[in-house]
């Protein structure tokens, strides 16, 4: 008896509809014995109890078999949970400019031109050293930049005696390093020579520091008549308070006759035979004319004031002074005297 064609076909979409979903199983129930058929081979019968994933699997089944009972296939319901893709949208990378650590490491500081405890025997002194380039260097109220190799200077009037002179690196961040040093300032010894002429003995006194009291001649006649040389020696500074007051703003007074008595102890015949510098406050040969001219020190006939004349080198002085903090800058330093600081530290 030919086979149930459409029951077979009926299973053959079932199943795959299964396989292809891939999710679940199917198991037939029991039935009833099928009888082969003589013409049918063995084999043709299948009773057929599997889970069944993804094969195919096609059933002959007999005319004679009995009905089969319409039943509802029972699923095993099958948890499937399917993770839904998430598609969380990042926000676009912000850049975002962290301040760079702070710099707290302190800046080198080196003074390579002397060591602590030398003995000098000039009373200006530049002192020299290495830093980190971009830092400065403070000794007192003055300041010198770096250059780009981290070398600074910086000049400072010697008292007699212990010195003590204290740098200060200070690094674009704020960090300071400090180094302090003790210079002695020994006086140079004078040295007496005797030469003999005409028949006559001069003695003459000379040092080898580099303002001197050596007094030069004041028998040149350019000098104007109404603005003599005054006479020399060295002199309490204290003895010029007046003229300074006279030139000088009040609260500038101490520190000029500080200045004077770095600069020539007081005495206006002062003369530097190293710099040519004259006067009370050594002012240069080069300059003196104009410098005195400008403080109104030129008479009628063009005839100008003698740079050792104490009123003149004072005026000219003060004319030729800068403003505000640094009005010392013609000298280099202000010098401790009565109420002025002492730019030491």
């Amino acid at each position: 008896m030919r086979p149930r064609i459409p029951l077979a076909y009926a299973s053959l979409l079932i199943i795959a509809l299964v396989a292809v979903v891939g999710l679940a199983a199917f198991t037939p129930t029991a039935s009833t014995p099928v009888e082969q058929s003589e013409a049918a081979p063995a084999s043709s019968a299948l009773v057929v109890s599997a889970r069944i994933a993804s094969a195919v699997l096609a059933v002959r089944v007999t005319e004679a078999d009995p009905p089969l009972a319409t039943t509802t296939p029972q699923t095993t319901p099958v948890t499937s949970t399917t993770q839904e893709a998430t598609s969380t949208t990042q926000p676009e990378a912000t850049t975002s400019t962290e301040p760079p650590p702070s710099d707290t490491a302190p800046p080198a500081l080196a003074v390579t031109s002397h060591s602590d405890g030398d003995e000098v025997h000039s009373s200006y002194i530049v002192f020299s050293g290495t830093s980190e380039p971009g830092a400065y260097v403070r000794s007192g109220p003055f300041d010198a930049d770096t250059n780009d190799d981290g070398t600074w200077s910086i000049g400072l009037v010697m008292i007699d005696g212990a010195n003590r002179a204290i740098f200060t690196a200070i690094d674009a961040a704020g960090n300071t390093t400090e180094v302090r040093l003790t210079i002695n300032y020994a006086k140079p010894k004078p040295t007496t020579t005797t030469t003999h002429v005409d028949s006559h003995t001069h003695t003459t006194t000379t040092t080898h520091a580099h303002t001197t009291t050596t007094m030069k001649p004041t028998t040149q006649t350019n000098w104007s008549p109404l603005w003599p040389a005054d006479a020399g020696g060295i002199r309490d500074v204290e003895a010029w308070r007046a003229l300074v007051e006279k030139y000088w703003a009040a609260d500038r007074v101490d520190c000029v006759l500080g200045i004077i008595k770095k600069e020539s102890r007081g005495d206006p015949r002062a003369y530097n035979s190293y710099s040519a510098a004259e006067g009370l406050m050594q002012h240069l040969s080069k300059y003196w004319k104009n410098r005195a001219a400008a403080a109104g020190f030129r008479d009628s006939n063009g005839l100008y004031a003698s740079p050792y004349n104490a009123e003149a080198n004072i005026a000219a002085g003060a004319q030729i002074a800068g403003s505000g903090s640094g009005w010392y800058t013609p000298w280099g330093y202000t010098a401790a005297y009565g109420s002025c600081v002492d730019s030491r530290g």
